[in-house]
């Protein structure tokens, strides 16, 4: 179990990397999804340590797994529904787990990438709130380069404006319309400021206790 942040993170950092190149194609699209099925798998076994978080991490993939799959054949927008809830559910999940498993333990290598795929989870994850949101209101969002192929909003377009509002940069050309939506993005910036933060503070220190460790040798 020495790599498993690391095995999370390699799917985050390809659904990221891939999305907007391969969202719009047949081919692609079973890509990505082979990729976000790799995703919610790892996703797993990042919280495989113990018992508990384990079974009940299996319990909220198997579901989204599922959906996903049924969602990609079918194509209805209860199934696309479905599956962005179900995915909240579990990368919310490993994001928490992860994060106690880096405020418990001694900071390692792999504790770092963890500390990468918590960032990327938490922008994944307020992506796909964003797309259910999109999907129970559509004019929950102003896209001012008009989305995807015939103007339709895809889910790079919401990957965009989750990792801008986490970075806090905010370009101003995707604007959310509805106060609840405007509630997500303050609060995804707001988690992002506060989890660097406390990263930071857990970085230095591990890095003086070590340092501190050393002296006293």
């Amino acid at each position: 179990m020495g790599h498993k942040y690391l095995l999370l993170t390699l799917p985050l950092v390809l659904l990221l990397v891939l999305y907007p190149y391969l969202e719009e194609t047949g081919g692609g699209m079973l890509a990505l999804k082979i990729i976000s099925s790799a995703t919610l798998v790892t996703a797993v076994y990042a919280v495989s340590e113990r018992r508990g978080p384990l079974y009940f991490a299996i319990f909220l993939a198997v579901p989204a797994i599922g959906i996903g799959w049924s969602d990609y054949f079918i194509q209805a927008p209860a199934l696309a529904l479905a599956e962005g809830l179900s995915s909240i559910l579990l990368y919310s999940f490993t994001t928490l787990a992860i994060f106690g498993s880096i405020l418990r333990g001694r900071l390692t290598d792999d504790m770092i990438f963890g500390a990468v795929a918590i960032y990327l989870l938490m922008g994944i994850t307020w992506a796909n709130a964003y797309a259910v949101a999109a999907t129970v209101s559509p004019d929950a969002f102003l896209v001012g380069h008009g989305g995807g192929a015939g103007g339709a909003t895809v889910f790079s377009d919401f990957l965009y404006f989750s990792f801008i509002t986490l970075a806090t940069v905010g370009y101003g050309d995707i604007t959310p319309l509805l106060a609840p939506v405007r509630s997500l993005a303050y609060l995804e910036a707001v988690a992002g400021s506060l989890f660097m933060a406390v990263f930071i503070a857990r970085l230095i220190g591990a890095l003086a206790s070590n340092h501190g460790g050393r002296d006293g040798e």
